[in-house]
């Protein structure tokens, strides 16, 4: 492969992983064209493409160039069309066909003397025999080592038993879901899996959604042709083909949108609005006409809504890509609030569209809506468990509602799939700082800084790393610099306030909680409200008990204020009323602490999923 089709896969392959379909699909059958011998495009294309059928016809093209290509068998064991043991003894007996003995020139003038004839049967019998003999020894050295974890190669589906079944789970290479108690748990992808398109590892019940515009027209050949060079990625033969249908019925809206889809992906706007304008002409309620002409007027002023997608939509509300469009130009704003109206209008009006809820999660995380942005991402994940973004938005959104043990599995499958993405990465070093494995914590925090240096919340995970360790001064520092690079957040205020404490420094430990205090007041979701107020109240009320003389008053208010809190968990109000029975004389004395470390030393217990 030639440097520039190198580029180009490496293109597709980032575009798939991306989740734009549309892009990486463009990019393959370009490939493709151009040389059909590359096993890797046709499994790629397998990922991208939308039907089963598609996918089968790729895997096995791939598969005929390279008989033992392991991402293809695994992909037609997950379409249920070889089992994992058929896929095996085709493997090995594609390879063994292709070890041919070489020929021995034999003289023709003598007949040569017969030998025993080589039994390739029991050769193929043998190569299997030694593929199950290492596989076993491997399972049962696995599985008799203490400790080892294993990871099943094929993350189970959505589960669909409900809420408290009890499940088993056995290391297997088979699809067995995993019912567990929340909508979906799955396994994170095994290292060794890295760089297998999810479709392989994981089982999606989405289906294909139509091709947006087209009406079939089986007299008009050139109207097929036209659509399908249009698939394939070939826009001006697309265009030449619709131009031809146009000349026979220049009433046919939809090649007049097929030809502005067309001319708009050659970009040639002034062509594509032409056309646009007379497929809307032609049929005032073709919602297709209208996405597409504000598709091509937004590429030509950015900065201006066109009305057109507002019109698209009365034409046709399940039109999900006009909402989704929408809502981007606002997130790129960042004005969440009008993404979060925007999308919540397309479910409203009966939009089931993966994607909307991922990118309304996105939306409600921005505006601290924690319980509802977790809501939303486990209806995307859970239905297109193929979309790296919703791995990413149920990460975030258990993280944000202390569900540490939770996010570990999805931020930990994203950031394999995206290993330079500070963002998933800092998440991952929150979840891991959240059950106490500070040294991963730390590790994440450091590599996530390493692609960028100004991302405010990996100092911020280091920051409480670094509170741990009773390294103080570094972890000011680090805080600092947290609310130097992005926004002022609670978490900042209060993990000052933590290292101000841990220096001895009262005075400042406690006007940072005093802040961390306010920001934590103006949170909406009231259950996350109030685990950050019990966080507060239980410092500052350390913080009093630690002064010279103790602020005994003080101490017993902010304990009192921490079990006034409807939402605070068990453990912080029986340790409160532990701190008020003594400081009362109502009960035996607690053996000291040395430092209050209430948010960032949580046990590595399973916790609870909270009710969206």
């Amino acid at each position: 492969m030639g440097l520039a089709s190198q580029s180009s896969l490496t293109e597709a392959i980032a575009a798939a992983r991306a989740g734009d379909r549309a892009r990486a699909r463009d990019l393959l059958s370009r490939l493709l064209r151009a040389d059909s011998a590359n096993p890797e495009c046709w499994v790629w294309m397998s990922a991208v493409v939308d039907s089963d059928r598609e996918k089968i016809y790729c895997l096995e093209s791939a598969l005929k160039l390279d008989p033992s290509n392991r991402a293809a068998l695994r992909g037609l064991v997950v379409l249920g069309v070889r089992t994992p043991e058929e896929a095996e003894i085709n493997a090995a007996a594609k390879v063994a066909r292709r070890r041919k003995p070489a020929k021995v020139a034999v003289r023709t003038a003598a007949r040569p003397r017969r030998g025993p004839s080589f039994n390739w049967r029991l050769m193929i019998a043998s190569i299997l025999g030694l593929f199950v003999l290492v596989t076993l020894g491997e399972l049962i050295l696995l599985i008799s080592r203490p400790g080892i974890r294993i990871l099943a190669p094929l993350l189970p589906a959505p589960s669909t038993t409900p809420i408290g079944a009890t499940a088993t789970v056995s290391p297997t290479v088979t699809l067995t879901p995993v019912p567990l108690e929340t909508r979906i748990l799955r396994t994170p992808v095994p290292t060794e899996l890295a760089g297998t398109p999810l479709a392989f590892l994981v089982q999606s019940t989405s289906t294909p959604t139509p091709f947006l515009g087209m009406t079939p027209h089986p007299s008009f050949e050139a109207y097929g042709a036209g659509v399908a060079a249009f698939e394939r990625g070939d826009y001006e033969q697309a265009a030449t083909y619709m131009r031809q249908v146009l000349e026979l019925d220049p009433k046919l809206a939809d090649a007049y949108y097929f030809l502005g889809e067309a001319t708009r992906r050659l970009g040639r706007p002034g062509e594509a609005v032409d056309a646009f304008d007379q497929a809307v002409l032609l049929d005032p309620n073709f919602a297709a006409g209208y996405l597409g002409r504000a598709r091509t007027l937004i590429s030509i002023r950015p900065e201006q809504m066109p009305d057109d997608y507002d019109r698209a939509i009365r034409a046709d509300p399940l039109l999900a890509a006009a909402y989704l469009e929408k809502g981007a130009y606002y997130a790129l704003r960042r004005q969440w609030e009008k993404v979060d109206e925007i999308l919540g209008q397309a479910i409203e009006a009966g939009i089931t569209d993966p994607e909307v809820f991922i990118r309304r999660a996105e939306a409600q995380l921005n505006r601290t809506q924690y319980g509802a942005a977790l809501g939303s991402a486990t209806e995307g994940s859970a239905n297109d468990p193929t979309n790296l973004d919703g791995y990413l938005m149920l990460g975030r959104a258990y993280v944000e509602n202390s569900l540490y043990n939770a996010a570990l599995w999805p931020l930990q499958t994203y950031t394999l799939y995206r290993p330079d993405d500070p963002v998933g990465i800092a998440y991952l070093a929150r979840a891991h700082l959240g059950v106490g494995q500070y040294d991963s914590a730390f590790g994440e925090a450091n590599r996530a800084l390493g692609f960028n240096d100004r991302y405010a919340m990996a100092y911020q995970a280091r920051g409480f790393v670094l509170v741990f360790r009773h390294e103080y001064e570094a972890a000011i520092d680090d805080f600092l610099a947290a609310r130097r690079f992005g926004r002022t957040t609670f978490e900042i205020h209060f993990g000052l306030a933590e290292a101000y404490f841990g220096l001895g420094n009262l005075v400042d430990s406690i006007r940072s909680s005093n802040t961390a205090l306010e920001t934590a007041i103006q949170e909406q979701d009231l259950q996350v409200r109030d685990r950050k107020k019990a966080e507060v109240y239980m410092l500052l009320a350390t913080i009093f008990e630690d002064t010279n003389p103790p602020r005994i008053s003080d101490a017993l208010n902010n304990w009192r204020l921490l079990l006034s809190l409807p939402f605070a968990s068990a453990e912080s109000k029986s340790l409160a009323q532990s701190h008020i029975d003594e400081l009362t004389g109502e009960g035996p004395t607690r053996t000291p602490t040395l430092s209050p470390t209430p948010s960032v030393s949580p046990q590595p217990t399973a916790t609870a999923t909270p009710t969206p």
